[in-house]
Order: C-alpha cells, then sequence, then structure tokens
C-alpha cells in the first residue's frame, strides 16, 4: 500500500466520522504526488541495458583478434555515438526512463573505448587517468541527459581509479582520491533527481572518504570519535531532510547512521591517553547511543536505523561484557542501571507526550 492509499483510507475515516464531504475526496487525493516505484517491467528493462553493455563487450573481446586496428577503432567510437545519439533523441521525445538507460550505455561505451584506443594504437597507457576520464565523461552525460545511471557508471570508474596504482589504507599514499568531490555531488544529484541506487552508492562512496581520512591519521581514539561525531550530524542531516519529503534521504539517514556508530565502536578500543582506551565509560556511552537510536528509528519508522541500532546494542552488550570478564553480578549490575535509565527514559517520553 503506498502513501496515497493510506491517505485515502484516512480520508475515507474522515467522511464517515462527518469531517470532511465526500466530495472532497478525490481533489485531496489529487493533490497527493505518488513517488515513483520501480515495477517489474522497469526492473526487467535496467536489467536488459546493463545485460546488453555486457554483450557488445563480449562481442568486440570475442572477435577482437579478428579485426583489424581501424575496423576496432570504429565499432567502439560508433557505439558511443549511438547510444549517446539515441539518448539525445529518446530526450527529444520526453522519454526520461529510454533517455536514462541509454546514457548510461554511452557511459559504458566510453570507458571501453578510453580503454580499448590505447590498446589499439600501442599508445601509452594510464589507467589511473583513463578511469578518471571515464568518470568525468559519464558525469557529463548524467548531466546531459539526467541520468543516474550514468552517474552510478561515474562513481564506480572514479572509484576504480582511486584504487589504481594507489595504497589508500597503508598510510604511504598522499595524494587525494577523486572520490572526495565525485561523491557530494552524486548524493546531491540523488537526492535531486530521487534515484534509490544513486543514492546508496553515494552514502557508501562518502564512508569510503571518511575511512580513507582516518587509515592516513594515526589510530586514535580522538580521531575516529570525531568522524562518528561528524558522521551523526550528516545522519542528522538526512533525517531533516526526510522529515521535509526529500525522497530518498532515508537512505543516507541510514547509512550514516550505522557509519558513525561503527567509527565510535572502533573508537572505544583505540588509545586515549598513553595506551589506556575508552573502557567502560566507552561501552556504557555505546549502550545509551543505541538504545536512544532504537527509540529514535522506531519513532521515525525507519526500518534501517532500527536494525542498525540493534545490532550496535549487541555489539555494546558483548564489548561491555568482554571489559568485565565475563563477571555475573558486575554484569547484572551495569546493565540494570542500563535498564532503569531505559525504563526512566521511555517514561518520561510517554509523560511528554501525553502533554502535547
Amino acid at each position: 500500500m503506498t502513501y496515497k492509499d493510506r491517505i485515502g483510507r484516512e480520508i475515507d475515516r474522515w467522511i464517515e466520522a462527518g469531517l470532511v464531504q465526500s466530495d472532497r475526496r478525490a481533489p485531496m487525493l489529487d493533490m497527493i504526488a505518488d513517488p515513483r516505484r520501480l515495477d517489474a517491467a522497469t526492473a526487467l528493462a535496467w536489467v536488459g541495458s546493463v545485460l546488453l553493455g555486457v554483450a557488445l563487450v563480449a562481442f568486440v573481446a570475442a572477435n577482437w583478434d579478428a579485426l583489424t586496428p581501424i575496423l576496432r577503432f570504429t565499432i567502439i567510437v560508433a557505439t558511443f555515438l549511438g547510444f549517446a545519439g539515441a539518448g539525445a533523441w529518446a530526450a527529444y521525445r520526453q522519454r526520461p526512463l529510454l533517455t536514462n538507460m541509454l546514457m548510461m550505455l554511452a557511459a559504458i561505451a566510453y570507458a571501453a573505448a578510453v580503454g580499448l584506443t590505447a590498446q589499439i594504437f600501442d599508445l601509452p597507457s594510464d589507467t589511473r587517468a583513463a578511469c578518471y576520464g571515464a568518470g568525468l565523461a559519464a558525469y557529463g552525460l548524467a548531466l546531459a541527459g539526467r541520468s543516474t545511471g550514468a552517474a552510478v557508471v561515474a562513481l564506480i570508474l572514479i572509484g576504480f581509479g582511486d584504487f589504481t596504482e594507489h595504497g589508500w589504507f597503508t598510510g604511504q599514499d598522499r595524494d587525494l582520491p577523486w572520490m572526495l568531490f565525485a561523491s557530494p555531488l552524486g548524493a546531491y544529484l540523488a537526492l535531486r533527481w530521487g534515484s534509490a541506487p544513486l543514492a546508496h552508492i553515494s552514502a557508501f562512496a562518502i564512508i569510503y572518504c571518511f575511512t580513507w581520512f582516518a587509515a592516513r591519521t594515526e589510530a586514535h581514539a580522538s580521531t575516529f570519535i570525531v568522524l562518528a561525531l561528524v558522521l551523526g550530524a550528516l545522519a542528522a542531516s538526512a533525517r531533516w531532510l526526510r522529515a521535509h519529503e526529500r525522497q530518498f534521504a532515508a537512505v543516507f539517514y541510514g547509512w550514516f547512521t550505522l557509519a558513525a556508530l561503527m567509527f565510535f565502536a572502533i573508537g572505544g578500543y583505540l588509545p586515549w591517553f598513553g595506551d589506556t582506551n575508552g573502557g567502560i565509560t566507552h561501552r556504557l556511552v555505546w549502550l545509551a547511543a543505541s538504545g536512544a537510536l532504537i527509540a529514535l528509528g522506531r519513532h521515525d519508522r525507519h526500518g534501517m536505523t532500527t536494525a542498525v541500532a540493534v545490532l550496535s546494542l549487541i555489539g555494546a552488550i558483548i564489548g561491555t561484557l568482554g571489559d568485565l570478564g565475563l563477571n555475573l553480578m558486575a554484569s547484572a549490575g551495569v546493565f540494570l542501571v542500563s535498564a532503569l535509565a531505559a525504563l526512566v527514559g521511555g517514561l518520561a517520553l510517554r509523560a511528554r507526550t501525553k502533554a502535547t
């Protein structure tokens, strides 16, 4: 049942109660825009377009040795121009779904053309530069055709470029990853165009940037705690956007909540002062934060946040038991205090809700 269907049932109840005139039902529902959903036909069309791109690449690869260099170059350039031209035609005919798919295929064809041109003419190749260039071209196609598929391809290509000939997580590579600039653009386009796949991959890319920053710094608790707080602020911002009906902001809300809890959990096991870590104080805060997020997720009716908070609570319990050396009496005391705090907080929230 969609949001519009649920509102329709509520309006029926209001009509039965005499609060709304029956002739106002249709105009009220017409004012509610139903969010676009991925039906079976659209999903199969996306799968078919991706398989078409794979089939073309496989066909060219299978006959590569039998083709002359000029014919190889002609095929890959014609494929790119064909998809780009077809995408422009679909945009002119106002067929957004077809435009999206064709622009995605054009981005894939361009990446293949960049990679294969150097091989055809025996030119010096730079895999990282090729990935970056193809990623920028895919972003250009995405902006030109309002294509979320091309934007996803752009993020993937730029990610390949970041990892090619780099040792991001060894602390030895000081170059900035291009994903620092590509992922915010992807997030902006996902929110502006309302794309769930682009929102997921953009959120993951942003978290990857936070991981890159943590990996190139000293393994100290303060770094991870600060990063957790920043991710928490991003999660709060996504929650605010979700409350203001920004489609798919909930995706960022869930992913950033997960990342914030992970960074906070890791920070508690790193040195704070000298060789000591957060210890039992960190675990208690971890328990309280997990419980609060469970309540918040239930309040917001956001399944991912609730699930992440439950898993975090389990991890906090296991960490606490480990710190206490499985001393049952001490564990019982800690959990008794946590339970009382949860009960008091729940009663306070219920009393506040009734008062309002």
